[in-house]
């Protein structure tokens, strides 16, 4: 193995998932294509939550295969983390206002739970991913 990597334990996966930075959601469309969009997301015991348009390609993919993977790279001076994770996906209609409240808490802003009207509201899912397989290193020069 290379003296310059390391895998991530899961508490530096959970710590970098945590971290007010955005996430490429990759979902499968049905013809075959990997679709990857950057999301903004949280982390919430076991779940990756990605709020997003109902009718968005990445809700109808994941919603349709029933599987996502989230992938989240950072570095820090020399230091390259990332955490990948994979598993089901199921959806939450409309999005909970708690946790459209933790999002703003989490990138500092104020308009995931502000200035929804009920079309809006109604437009919306929030995506849920069960982290169930995880990939976690970091690298350095």
């Amino acid at each position: 193995m290379d003296e310059n990597r390391r895998r991530l334990s899961r508490d530096e996966s959970i710590a970098l998932l945590a971290r007010p930075v955005t996430g490429v959601f990759s979902t499968l469309h049905e013809a075959g294509w990997i679709h990857s969009v950057p999301v903004h997301f949280r982390y919430a015991g076991g779940e990756i939550l990605v709020l997003a348009e109902a009718a968005a390609v990445k809700s109808r993919n994941a919603v349709r295969s029933g599987h996502a993977t989230l992938c989240v790279d950072v570095t820090d001076g020399p230091v390259r983390s990332y955490v990948s994770v994979s598993g089901p996906v199921t959806t939450r209609r409309p999005p909970p206002m708690a946790d459209l409240v933790a999002l703003d808490e989490k990138y500092g802003r104020d308009d995931f739970a502000g200035g929804w009207d009920a079309d809006d509201l109604a437009a919306a899912l929030l995506l849920v991913l069960r982290a169930e397989r995880w990939i976690a290193w970091a690298d350095w020069d």
